[in-house]
């Protein structure tokens, strides 16, 4: 019985037919990963629900929770509202780093409870915590868990090169995905300062943007990817907006984003991705900006941290 959900859901792949999406690899071969799906971060029960839902009835078929963010309720709610078959949409969700098995297995567990879900696509650990052992140890508990059906594909966020090289040679299923703050101006930045990106993408590790718009960024740097003169410019040549060219810059490279709004309008516009393409020229120009920076806040080292300054107090989406 296992082996034929399985195999369903690697042809399903938690997604209608024609959704725009990336393939992925999943614990039982290949899945399609959702290029634009709505993001939940700092969003309490209430607010979760009525993002998901207001997404949901646009077209949105993939979201984007943790357990960090206590809105999974919220999020499972919406889900059961909305009237669609479980292939029909995509759940991501992310447990804490730095647990042991136990720890690990409960968290896992909670974050199906509060979806009300037999299963999710996608469960990452949302920052590495502990010495290569401790990796080790978590990342193989995922392992058992998703074995059990309970996710389709499993992968991490805010991991660099070494904990990347601590769990390659003892994982026994493939790291699907590796999320980290990405977007227009910062491209340029070193591959420490950028999560070791390439080194990720070389072991056939997906890269998923968050904070795809900089929305976290102190101001005035909140708004560039908005209202700045070049995603305007390049948006005018295309009567698309300025966040519509910088999430297009993104999902054009096969990189997923997960834009987070409230405002109905804003969500519409964030969908709206596929029906323009940016030039040769115009994806160069983009890629060559170099503001806005990487987050910048309190937290040392914080999410713009080099990874050679690894450890605790990281900035975590």
């Amino acid at each position: 019985v296992l082996a034929a959900a399985l195999l369903l859901r690697c042809v399903a792949g938690g997604l209608p037919s024609g959704y725009p999406a990336v393939p992925m690899r999943g614990i039982n071969g290949t899945l399609r990963m959702p290029l634009v799906g709505i993001g939940t971060w700092q969003y309490n029960d209430t607010f979760a629900e009525a993002a998901v839902s207001a997404a949901f009835r646009l077209g949105y078929r993939h979201v984007d929770t943790a357990f960090v963010y206590k809105n999974q309720v919220g999020v499972g709610a919406a889900l059961a509202l909305s009237g669609l078959n479980r292939d029909q949409y995509f759940v991501t969700s992310k447990i804490p780093g730095g647990l042991n098995a136990s720890a690990t297995r409960a968290a896992l567990d909670k974050c199906l409870e509060d979806l009300k879900l037999a299963s999710v696509d996608l469960m990452l650990l949302h920052w590495p915590g502990g010495k290569d052992s401790a990796l080790q140890e978590q990342w193989l508990e995922l392992e058992r868990w998703a074995k059990e059906g309970k996710a389709w594909a499993i992968g991490v966020s805010h991991y660099c090169k070494s904990h990347l090289d601590a769990i390659l040679p003892v994982a026994t299923l493939p790291v699907a995905v590796n999320q980290n703050q990405y977007h227009v101006g910062i491209s340029g930045d070193s591959q420490r300062r950028l999560h070791d990106k390439h080194y990720a993408e070389s072991k056939g590790i997906l890269w998923e943007a968050y904070s795809s718009l900089c929305g976290p960024c102190p101001a005035p740097d909140n708004m560039e990817l908005i209202s700045g003169n070049l995603v305007v410019g390049v948006g005018q040549k295309h009567n698309k907006t300025g966040a519509q060219v910088a999430l297009r810059w993104l999902v054009q490279q096969g990189i997923p984003v997960i834009p987070k709004s409230m405002n109905p309008a804003h969500l519409k516009s964030n969908f709206e991705l596929f029906d323009f393409e940016l030039t040769d020229q115009e994806m160069a120009s983009l890629a060559a900006a170099r503001s806005p920076a990487e987050t910048g806040t309190p937290q040392q080292p914080d999410d713009a941290q080099e990874c050679s300054a690894e450890g605790p107090g990281l900035f975590v989406v």
